[in-house]
């Protein structure tokens, strides 16, 4: 049977400052949607590879820090950043009205 994409509506554009997160838990999955400083928006899975949660981090640039295990995390691209190896998953994320969306597969 193939699986289908769903797009969940996870929040509103208003609610979040640049530089701010906040977790959504969707379909027994735990997201971490980031704001960046420049605006846009950004979805990961909220462990880091070590196995802490990443929305309570600092946000710097293009990346997120999990306070549990110090690394640096491109929420851009959901890979781990110099030293540590590793990746998160990622999720395709949309604005449409000034809300936003996830796309689950």
């Amino acid at each position: 049977m193939p699986v289908h994409a769903v797009k969940i509506h996870v929040g509103r554009t208003c609610d979040f400052t640049p530089g701010s997160s906040r977790a959504i838990d969707l379909l027994q999955l735990s997201i971490a949607v980031i704001c960046l400083s420049d605006g846009t928006f950004h979805a990961i899975h909220n462990r880091c590879p070590y196995g802490g949660t990443v929305v309570s981090g600092k946000i710097s640039d293009h990346s997120i820090i999990c306070t549990n295990h110090d690394c640096r995390i491109d929420v851009r691209t959901g890979k781990l950043l110099s030293p540590h190896i590793g990746e998160v998953e990622t999720f395709p994320i949309e604005i449409e009205d000034g809300l936003i969306y996830v796309t689950l597969e």
